[in-house]
């Protein structure tokens, strides 16, 4: 059976570098009022945190440019995965914010069925990526190791607006659905040779 479901392609907003941008400046000037009362403690602190900001700024200057991930026929692609994460793999999905430094990134989180661990692909990622709220998606490690999440500064459809998350976890949950419906009704289908040699195949449905 195959699918007609369209891909869906999403890039990520601008929102982590405009904000780190605002974040760098406001604790570089609050560093420059420290350093003048000579309280060099703080102002060291409010330094470094203005380079952190900064340095996440520039490192997402990019923001926007690239396509983040696309819902496929078959599973989910993702920029730095080497294949898709196959709807039949997931059996539940949160599209969520959370508590972040300006609340600059939000994340969906695929709960992957234990069994089907092994048909994720392979993710190029690293821990200063999220560091510096770099988009990244990434297999969990430990306890956390059945879950698939994806890190982002909001996304943006392919018209260009930004993404009501409701909808897009309603998207998903239709596509998990409907590749689980598929693979069940093929799982129970069994082709056998009928008694007569010239006869085609007959499907035998349990």
């Amino acid at each position: 059976m195959k699918s007609s479901i369209n891909d869906m392609a999403f890039t990520e907003r601008r929102r982590v570098p405009v904000r780190a941008l605002l974040g760098g400046v406001l604790f570089l000037v609050m560093a420059i009022q420290g350093f003048r009362m000579e309280s060099n403690g703080i102002a060291a602190l409010l330094l470094v945190c203005s380079l952190w900001y900064l340095g996440m700024a520039w490192l997402n200057r990019n923001a926007g440019s690239q396509t983040l991930m696309i819902l496929k026929d078959k599973g989910i692609w993702f920029f730095n995965a080497d294949g898709l994460v196959p709807y039949t793999s997931i059996e539940a999905t949160e599209v969520e914010s959370y508590s972040g430094i300006a609340q600059m990134q939000l994340n969906t989180v695929l709960h992957i069925i234990a069994e089907k661990a092994d048909t994720l692909p392979n993710f190029n990622d690293s821990r200063w990526k999220i560091f510096f709220k770099m988009p990244s998606a990434r297999k969990g490690k430990g306890f956390r190791k059945h879950l698939v999440v994806f890190n982002y500064g909001g996304l943006r459809d392919e018209d260009g607006k930004n993404v009501d998350y409701e909808n897009l976890e309603e998207e998903l949950t239709y596509r998990i659905e409907k590749a689980h419906q598929e693979e069940h009704e093929l799982s129970n289908s069994v082709y056998v040779p009928s008694s007569s040699a010239n006869d085609a195949l007959s499907p035998v449905t349990h």
